[in-house]
């Protein structure tokens, strides 16, 4: 019976061999150094290369997609936070209304600056906030926005800056991803596609 140390032995003989087929193979082809192509080393440097790239940009781009996560989720504690503490009853529509738009501005950066506050100052900018009533409950959204508004709502704009520093391969630069989030006070049922006003 195999013992481990044979088994690890075996193993690290089919990687050799397997490396020494394609060197072989790579010697007999017409791209190989000896028919004026480049060396092999080369070739491997370029391959590792390219992988390690790779590897860094789909690193990247989960990375990016958890900020971005992240953002919405602290954006829509926020600003449920903020409605709950600056919403009073609005009889008119049977519904809620922000009592005071700064007041609710300033709750809402303060609390996402408490939920955020692992980050960096500059990873992200409130570039607009804006609040809604029930009584524009089926107006046009700001720009950038599709679908009408649900009622008493906030409607903001952020920028999310993302440096991108590979250290191993000379990249260094910044981008700025646009975020777009409405968060209402109001229950969205997916069922009946309405909206359910908040009292």
């Amino acid at each position: 019976m195999a013992t481990l140390k044979s088994l690890r032995v075996k193993n690290e003989l089919g990687v050799i061999n397997i490396f020494k087929y394609l060197i072989k193979k790579y010697k007999a082809s017409r791209f190989s150094d000896e028919h004026g192509g480049p060396p092999i080393y080369i070739l491997a440097i370029f391959f590792i290369s390219t992988l390690l790239a790779v590897y860094a940009a789909f690193s990247y781009v989960g990375k990016i997609q958890a900020m971005a996560t992240n953002l919405s989720y602290g954006i829509e504690v926020a600003a449920k936070t903020a409605f709950g503490n600056h919403a009073i009853p609005d009889t008119t529509n049977n519904g809620v209304q922000v009592s005071n738009a700064g007041a609710f501005q300033n709750e809402f950066i303060s609390i996402l600056q408490d939920q955020m506050k692992d980050w960096p100052r500059n990873t992200y900018t409130i570039r607009s906030l804006e609040t809604f009533g029930e009584s524009d409950r089926g107006s046009l959204p700001p720009t950038e926005f599709s679908n009408p508004v649900p009622g008493t709502s906030v409607y903001i704009k952020m920028d999310m800056h993302i440096k991108i520093d590979m250290g191993f391969i000379p990249v260094f630069t910044r981008w700025t991803i646009p975020i777009y989030v409405m968060v209402s006070s109001n229950s969205y049922d997916a069922s009946t596609g309405a909206w359910n006003l908040a009292r």
